[in-house]
């Protein structure tokens, strides 16, 4: 196991950045990633950090911040802890300076020295998720990028080059084209509140408006800190702009009869969902898994804010998290409805493959107190 610093340099909306093409037998060869490398003996993080700067770029460090730590596993090198700083005031040798992120207008620019691991480049922030990189890096650039989140623990999980794991402070995160799918954080409530303050959002799918912030920090709270919700970030930024995941986790016999109901929310595991048995190994108190006969189903529960509708946006999520839920957490059976006249939930329904199930006349809808019809579908696998 080996611990490095990987540091991301901003300047006038742009990131230094390094393509890596000069070392061999560089397990990141071709990729564009931040400066840094591994620990000296007796090295400190920051200390780490300012050594391989300076010999990298020739940069002096003068303000940083100290964003995460990323876990990275990888079936082709040893696992490695890396310290993620990002850094927003420096100077060169000959008295050039940023500060806050921006050029001082006075003196020559900023001079780098030559790095002989590859080349360096001042990279627009708009473009470091479209050059070739670590899939990973997607997560956690959206992070330290756009706003300052708390210190945070993210494991990356690699297979011959492919990412097939992702957790960000112990919560499951997925990746897709255009999308990164991470778990809601309390900094989300004012991006939460402009999306859901919006009479189209909530009262089709059977919740009233948010009435403001607090309202929005006490649902992602209350409601979306559950292991498979997540939120839906495009992927050049932080900002959430929907919601989509897995809910209501139940146990069913072979005649479909409902055996146990597992409320995630009360479980002292925060990946309770994602092993096969799980809730049969938790009410049972034994090890032995999930007996032959018995089913784990969910339901699928989602909503977009407006200015994304008719993107095909929820329908890249949906797809996501129900590969996940088939693959990952071993569902046989999973449930998604739709209240009569929301037209928009049908489609992605059936987009998703879902088939009509049965109706239900009389479903009552507490946080609005009234009554609809909801049409129940199901997706099944073999």
């Amino acid at each position: 196991m080996k611990e490095t610093s990987l540091v991301h340099i901003i300047k006038d909306d742009c990131v230094l950045m390094l393509h890596r093409t000069r070392k061999k037998n560089d397990i990141n060869h071709d990729k564009w990633i931040g400066v840094g490398g591994k620990f000296e003996w007796g090295e400190s993080p920051e200390e780490c950090m300012r050594r391989e700067v300076y010999e990298e770029t020739g940069l002096l460090i003068d303000d940083y911040r100290y964003c995460g730590i990323v876990t990275f596993v990888s079936d082709e090198d040893d696992m490695e802890y890396m310290h993620l700083f990002m850094v927003t005031g420096f100077h060169d040798t000959e008295g050039n300076y940023v500060k806050n992120a921006k050029s001082s207008g006075e003196g020559s620019p900023i001079r780098l020295k030559e790095c002989d691991e590859g080349e360096l480049e001042w990279l627009p922030k708009s473009e470091l998720t479209r050059i070739p990189h670590w899939e990973g890096d997607r997560l956690f650039l959206s992070m330290i990028m756009y706003r300052e989140f708390p210190f945070f623990s993210m494991k990356l999980v690699y297979r011959q080059g492919e990412l097939v794991k992702a957790v960000l402070n112990e919560h499951n995160c997925l990746v897709t084209d255009r999308l990164l799918l991470r778990p809601w954080l309390r900094e989300d409530a004012a991006d939460l509140y402009e999306s859901a303050r919006n009479p189209v959002i909530g009262p089709p799918a059977g919740w009233p408006p948010h009435t403001d912030v607090a309202d929005s920090r006490r649902v992602i709270r209350d409601v979306l800190t559950r292991p498979e919700i997540y939120a839906i970030v495009l992927r050049d930024t932080s900002k959430p702009i929907g919601s989509v995941g897995l809910q209501n986790f139940r146990l069913t016999g072979p005649d479909g009869f409902l055996v146990s109901y597992f409320d995630e929310r009360q479980s002292e595991d925060p990946l309770c969902c994602t092993r096969q048995g799980h809730m049969y190994e938790e009410s049972n108190d034994r090890d032995e898994g999930l007996p032959e006969g018995l089913n784990i189903e969910a339901e699928l529960g989602y909503w977009l804010a407006e200015p994304y509708w008719h993107q095909g946006i929820m329908a890249e999520a949906a797809a996501a998290v129900l590969e996940h839920g088939r693959r990952d957490l071993g569902l046989q059976r999973i449930w998604a409805d739709y209240y009569e006249g929301n037209e928009a939930s049908r489609k992605v329904i059936e987009r998703a493959g879902f088939h009509f199930h049965h109706i239900d006349r009389h479903r009552v809808l507490e946080l609005l107190g009234e009554e609809r019809t909801s049409y129940v579908n199901v997706l099944e696998y073999d």
